[in-house]
């Protein structure tokens, strides 16, 4: 049995995790099982215990600290949140993939505890700092100076959005679900093939444009490097390969990050943005592993 893996959904209060979270949840093929956190703070109107979060008293909380019990918590605003270790590791090990909706902070613990292997970490950000505080505003569940508060620590926290594999910008939720979606199918978390994925497409059409546009480089690319005083020579190193990696990577996070994924399965967009990134290749970084 496939071993499940943590699907980390982070990025500023009020981006929208929970509504991309519940629309995830409608689809059962993703195998999704959702991580119910810890806090002490107060329920919201429709929030139930055991449901929603676990909610308990902050001497609970801390007892759970001392104990080890939590993979990661934060305080936030006066409250305490945080992830339960059991649950999370039990579902996992039955081959369910465990989301967790939440803070940056407490996602930034998990990035640097948890191997890459058992993790896929995802960095929800809102178009712009206007549209994050009018989600703030119409949740209607804080006052203005929580708000503000809120909007102070999510420009700190976006800065932090590098530390994720994969940034998606939510300009419409069925869109932004969608590349949740792909990035899950291309992570081999669900049990549809994989090559089915907009990735594995992508990384041809990027093999095509590098046939057409750039085999003059891939023919000649040591002669570019060869006399740099730190160049090892490496005779199963593939040029090719890795400029194919190279790009596909790139343009992958940068659609997911600002454009509809739609986009992917244009050639000629595609190729317009291989072109941009090819501007941004280094011969004197490559590492020929």
């Amino acid at each position: 049995m496939k071993k499940g893996k943590i699907i980390i959904l982070s990025g500023p209060s009020g981006v929208g995790k929970g509504t991309i979270n519940k629309e995830l949840a409608k689809d059962k093929s993703l195998n999704l099982t959702q991580s119910i956190s810890m806090t002490t703070r107060s329920p919201r109107p429709g929030e139930v215990d055991g449901v929603n979060y676990f909610f308990v008293d902050k001497s609970t909380f801390k007892d759970a600290i001392e104990h080890n019990e939590l993979i990661e918590y934060a305080e936030f605003i006066g409250n305490f949140y945080g992830t339960p270790r059991k649950y999370l590791y039990e579902k996992i090990e039955k081959g369910e993939n465990v989301v967790l909706e939440i803070e940056v902070i407490g996602a930034t613990q998990i990035l640097k505890k948890e191997s890459p292997d058992n993790l896929v970490s995802i960095f929800l950000m809102p178009p712009n700092l206007k549209q994050l505080e009018n989600r703030l505003r119409n949740r209607g569940t804080e006052n203005n100076e929580v708000i503000k508060q809120r909007l102070d620590k999510a420009l700190l926290e976006i800065p932090l959005k590098h530390k994720y594999q994969y940034v998606i910008t939510i300009e419409s939720v069925e869109d932004a679900v969608n590349k949740v979606k792909e990035v899950l199918l291309k992570e081999n978390t669900l049990h549809e093939d994989w090559k089915n994925s907009k990735y594995y497409k992508l990384k041809e059409d990027v093999k095509k444009i590098i046939i057409e546009q750039y085999m003059f480089l891939v023919n000649n690319w040591k002669d570019n490097v060869i006399h740099l005083d730190d160049y090892k020579e490496n005779n199963n190193f593939d040029f090719e390969e890795y400029l194919i990696n190279f790009l596909t990577q790139k343009i992958y996070k940068y659609v997911l990050a600002y454009e509809e994924l739609v986009c992917l399965d244009n050639f000629s967009r595609v190729k317009i943005i291989a072109e941009k990134f090819m501007l941004d290749f280094n011969f004197f970084t490559m590492e020929q592993d």
